[in-house]
């Protein structure tokens, strides 16, 4: 698979270049020096390969990236759609957890 740029994010105005490596694989180049700082995994959960970069540092980038939208569809399992229609039925027919606090006495 070619390398796509997916877009840009921005973090303590320090502006990073996302690169889809593969499917569910991104790079993180740093634009001011065009320094490769690691990658990151989508699936089966966020992982971070630093290089040269603090791991937390790293991890705010791709939070950064999937939050913003810099990065594609990684082909997650499809939801069961009667699952999710009975769990709302069943949460609108719930009561609420808890009552809002009693208004004091006027008088």
């Amino acid at each position: 698979m070619a390398s796509k740029v997916k877009g840009m994010v921005q973090l303590a105005g320090v502006t990073y270049r996302i690169v889809r490596i593969e499917r569910g694989s991104y790079s993180v180049v740093r634009i001011c020096d065009d320094m490769d700082v690691g990658c990151f995994r989508l699936a089966p959960a966020l992982g971070v390969e630093p290089r040269g970069v603090e791991p937390a540092l790293l991890r705010e980038v791709a939070r950064l990236a999937i939050h913003s939208a810099k990065t594609s569809y990684a082909g997650f399992a499809r939801p069961d759609l009667r699952a999710l229609d009975a769990a709302s039925a069943n949460a609108a027919r719930r009561p609420p957890s808890s009552l809002p606090p009693a208004l004091p006495p006027s008088g």
